[in-house]
């Protein structure tokens, strides 16, 4: 399938879930995840997607809490504990990929990675990031544990931002509505911003859709002016 690459995507997203993510929201995750893998090939590549902005949008919050946490609490990073992991031949060749500034599904993901690393190599990579997040969540949890205010705290200031980046991505489909001829670009845009909800896909930030809002007002007003001026001209 064409979109069998999406699908492992998202069951690979789905297996690096930060571990505050309550039971019941997790269950919700896996249903939406068994949904899919039952239509075999008759699923869609659109289908997928919408799965994924759904199930981030789910996790979103949690996992953005999660690293909040996880900056308050300790100096080392679940990357650090990977690195740490690797044999110093398998590490250097991580540190020339990117090394602090690749993470972990960046890496796996990448041409050079099938290109560069012998099937054991590749394993130890697999093998490492495993460890080092199981390592990570034990910690976590702990200090979660002991924290609750300041994970609720964080909880909240993420759903926060993320019903602000809701409301600027409502903004920007008004303004799709405005004019027909920049309506399928804007859409476009959209769809583009709304996977960044997806657990693979880089974070969306309410500083990017307002760019986009911003953007569009200033496109549209230009546009209506240029209207404008060609009627007055007829």
């Amino acid at each position: 399938m064409a979109h069998e690459a999406f699908l492992m995507e998202l069951e690979f997203g789905i297996k690096h879930l930060p571990p505050t993510i309550p039971e019941e929201e997790q269950t919700r995750i896996q249903q939406r995840f068994e949904e899919l893998k039952v239509l075999g090939d008759q699923v869609t590549e659109e289908a997928i997607k919408e799965a994924m902005i759904e199930i981030g949008k789910i996790e979103w919050p949690y996992r953005l809490a999660y690293k909040d946490m996880v900056m308050m609490c300790c100096s080392h990073t679940q990357h650090d504990l990977f690195l740490k992991a690797l044999s110093p031949a398998t590490r250097k060749k991580v540190m020339d990929m990117g090394g602090n500034d690749i993470t972990v599904p960046e890496l796996i993901h990448s041409s050079l990675f099938e290109e560069k690393f012998s099937p054991e190599e590749k394993y130890e990579v697999q093998e490492s990031a495993l460890s080092a997040r199981l390592q990570m969540h034990d910690y976590m949890e702990e200090q979660i544990k002991n924290r609750p205010n300041d994970y609720a705290k964080s909880l909240e200031k993420a759903r926060a931002q993320q019903a602000k980046i809701d409301e600027a991505i409502e903004q920007l489909r008004a303004l799709a509505k405005v004019d027909l001829h920049w309506q399928p670009e804007i859409e476009g845009k959209i769809d583009q911003l709304c996977m960044g909800w997806s657990i693979s896909e880089p974070d969306v930030s309410v500083e990017d859709v307002l760019h986009e809002v911003e953007y569009w007002k200033g496109t549209l007003a230009a546009s209506e002016e240029e209207e404008g001026s060609d009627a007055s001209d007829v």
